[in-house]
C-alpha cells in the first residue's frame, strides 16, 4: 500500500466541494467527503485502479448521486500524489 498525499490545490477542491454541498445539506456534504475518502483509500492500496488520463496522470471517476467525482493523481516514488478532485458537471 501507498501513502496517498494531497496537493495544496487537491485540498482546495475538496474543501470547494464541500462548502458547496454543505449549504444544500450537511448529510450529503458529509456522505460525499466519505466517498472521496474510500476512493483515496482505494487508489493507495491498488494506484493503477484509475483510467490513463493526461500523460504522467490517472484519472479515477467516483460515482455520487446523478454524478461522481474525477480524482486526478499521479503514481511517484513511494506515493500516490492527487493533484485535483472536481466534480464531474463542473465546468473545467
Amino acid at each position: 500500500m501507498l501513502p496517498v498525499r494531497l496537493s495544496p490545490r487537491t485540498l482546495a477542491d475538496r474543501d470547494r466541494l464541500f462548502a458547496f454541498l454543505v449549504e444544500m445539506s450537511p448529510q450529503v456534504a458529509d456522505r460525499a467527503m466519505a466517498v472521496l475518502q474510500d476512493a483515496l483509500g482505494d487508489i493507495g492500496k491498488f494506484p493503477r485502479l484509475g483510467r490513463p488520463g493526461p500523460p504522467g496522470y490517472r484519472r479515477l471517476v467516483v460515482r455520487f448521486g446523478q454524478g461522481g467525482y474525477e480524482v486526478r493523481y499521479r503514481i511517484v516514488p513511494d506515493a500516490v500524489l492527487v493533484t485535483r478532485i472536481f466534480h464531474t458537471r463542473e465546468d473545467r
